[in-house]
C-alpha cells in the first residue's frame, strides 16, 4: 500500500463515529481512502449513514496529524500493513462485513493459511496478558 493511501486509511480509523463498515462505504463510493478526503462535503452527505459529525471529522486536520504519527510508529517498528483490498488479506476475514480495514503484523506471517489464530489486544500489554499469550502459544 502506498504511503498516502495508508495514511488516509489510518486517518479514517482515527475519526470518531467511523467504524470499519462506514469506512468501507466511503472508500467504495470515492474509489480510495485518499479520495475520501478530496471529495466534496455535499457528495459525502449523500452516502447512506454518513452524517455531519462524520463529515466534520473528515475535514478535521487533527486526525491527519494523528494518522501521520501512527504511520511514523509503523515505519519505526518495521510493522507491515495489509489492507482489506490487498491480495494477502485473509479471504475468510475479507467476507466479514466488519472486518478490520488493516491488519498489522511484525515478522513473517502467512495470512493465506487456512487456519490462523489472532490475538487482539492493546499495545500496552499487562503482565497477565503477556503470560496468558505465552502459555496459549506454547
Amino acid at each position: 500500500m502506498m504511503m498516502e493511501e495508508l495514511i488516509s486509511v489510518l486517518r479514517l480509523q482515527c475519526i470518531p463515529n467511523i467504524g470499519d463498515i462506514s469506512a468501507r462505504k466511503l472508500i467504495a463510493h470515492c474509489g480510495s481512502a485518499t479520495a475520501v478526503f478530496k471529495e466534496k462535503k455535499a457528495t459525502l452527505l449523500k452516502i447512506g449513514g454518513i452524517g455531519t459529525k462524520i463529515i466534520e471529522g473528515i475535514y478535521d486536520s487533527g486526525y491527519l496529524k494523528a494518522a501521520e504519527r501512527e504511520y511514523s510508529f509503523i515505519k519505526e517498528h518495521s510493522i507491515t500493513c495489509v489492507d482489506f483490498q490487498d491480495k494477502n488479506y485473509p479471504k475468510y476475514l475479507k467476507h466479514c462485513p466488519d472486518a478490520p480495514l488493516i491488519l498489522f503484523q511484525r515478522g513473517a506471517i502467512n495470512l493465506r493459511d487456512r487456519k490462523i489464530i489472532s490475538i487482539v489486544g492493546t499495545r500496552n500489554i499487562t503482565p497477565h496478558g503477556r503470560q496468558f499469550c505465552e502459555q496459549f502459544i506454547e
